[in-house]
């Protein structure tokens, strides 16, 4: 497929990311921001691994044959969910992490016949190929005059789950075949050759998580005080330190929001440990801003250290005590958040966080509501550590990089 090129600021990109519609990554956060000026071919997860008789991986097949074969209700339904316009998803039939010149000229004939209508319908001319995934450059070479970017949001070479040694291999070809690379973390930056790497923190959605006129959900445990945490609940959380938070707390409760994606027996049948279904993105707040604090219990490996979670922002946004485990990213977040090492005690610090925040006050002296405004100023202080780090701030920095592509 040749695509002329010609310099536009609004030229429309197409998107090699990961299903579109769950739980937003901060390559969809970007995206909608683009959207507002772009058009956008979306093209759903091509894969980091070949998939396995399991049942998850059924479903995953099932999943994207049915859009595949109902393209255009699947594209009704999330666009109306996510509010963007000039925008279609393409569920692609592909085989996931293609290792061989024969799979990858299957895939790739039936990605060009899917694409072609979708640039028809959307009349794009000139896009620009944004890469998510390392697996994208098996496909760039549809767009033959085409410029491409790579945008690097996890460390491949450490992330669960994935194939990586083919992974990294396809990393490296998109990195020399790409005009930049913007990544999430200063970690990640030191990866990439200076002259391409740039660095795009993650933003945060501040009026959607510092709303604090909500109503408590009806599935949060009553009585007492919350610890809670949401996202994926997989082997990078530190059950341990869990256990030991809630058997030294039994008067706290500690909810966790999300898939469960790992074995947690040890967990399991603890009274004040609560485990519920994972919400919509835009139902998050309605539980931080009940919670007395937001826990980020991660342990302390490679995947951890390279990461930049989104959570941590949107924690800060709400004005939440945070306590978390000591990972690369949230040092620049030390003055606002309470940051434990290996063997620091988590209910100490989750009691002195909370201890800024508590609601059991006695409003009869003046020295209480001294104490009062004590506590909105630093609730205050923290929502404005990330005031200004917006998704939209975020898009206009690439925005820039695009402009001149």
């Amino acid at each position: 497929m040749s695509i002329h090129t010609e310099v536009n600021k609004s030229r429309p990109l197409i998107v090699f990311g990961e299903d579109w519609g769950g739980h937003p990554s901060s390559t969809q956060h970007l995206i909608k921001e683009l959207n507002q000026h772009r058009k956008v071919i979306w093209i759903n997860s091509i894969g980091l691994r070949k998939p396995k008789l399991t049942w998850r991986d059924f479903y995953r097949v099932v999943k994207k044959l049915t859009s595949f074969i109902r393209p255009k209700k699947e594209n009704s339904k999330l666009a109306e969910i996510n509010q963007c316009r000039n925008f279609t998803v393409i569920s692609p039939l592909v085989v996931p992490c293609a290792n061989s010149w024969f799979s990858v000229k299957i895939s790739k004939w039936m990605l060009a016949r899917q694409i072609r209508k979708a640039v028809i319908s959307l009349d794009i001319k000139d896009p620009i190929v944004w890469c998510s995934l390392p697996t994208a450059v098996d496909y760039i070479s549809l767009f033959e005059n085409s410029i491409s970017v790579y945008y690097c949001g996890d460390d491949f070479g450490s992330l669960a789950g994935v194939d990586h040694a083919v992974v990294l291999k396809k990393e490296q070809l998109l990195v020399n075949k790409v005009k930049y690379v913007f990544t999430a973390s200063e970690a990640l930056l030191s990866k990439f050759p200076k002259e391409k790497a740039v660095i795009v923190p993650h933003g945060v959605n501040f009026p959607l998580f510092n709303n604090k006129q909500r109503e408590m959900p009806d599935d949060l445990p009553r009585g007492g005080f919350i610890a809670g945490f949401y996202g994926s609940i997989s082997t990078w959380i530190d059950q341990d330190l869990i256990l030991s938070a809630a058997r030294s707390l039994p008067s706290w409760n500690f909810v966790f929001i999300g898939n469960v994606e790992c074995n947690i027996d040890a967990l399991l049948g603890v009274p004040n440990i609560y485990f519920l279904e994972a919400k919509q993105h835009y139902e998050l707040p309605n539980y931080i801003q009940h919670w007395s604090v937001a826990l980020l219990p991660f342990i302390n490996n490679k995947q951890i250290q390279m990461c930049n979670p989104l959570k941590l922002r949107e924690y800060l946004a709400s004005g939440t005590p945070v306590v978390s485990t000591k990972f690369n990213a949230v040092a620049a977040y030390e003055d606002h958040v309470k940051i434990i090492g290996d063997k620091e005690d988590i209910a100490q610090a989750i009691l002195l966080a909370n201890a800024e925040v508590t609601t059991k006050m006695n409003f009869d002296s003046i020295v209480h509501i001294n104490d009062l405004l004590a506590i909105t100023s630093v609730k205050k202080v923290r929502t404005n550590s990330v005031i200004s780090e917006s998704w939209q701030n975020r898009a206009d920095k690439i925005d820039n990089y695009l402009i001149g592509c």
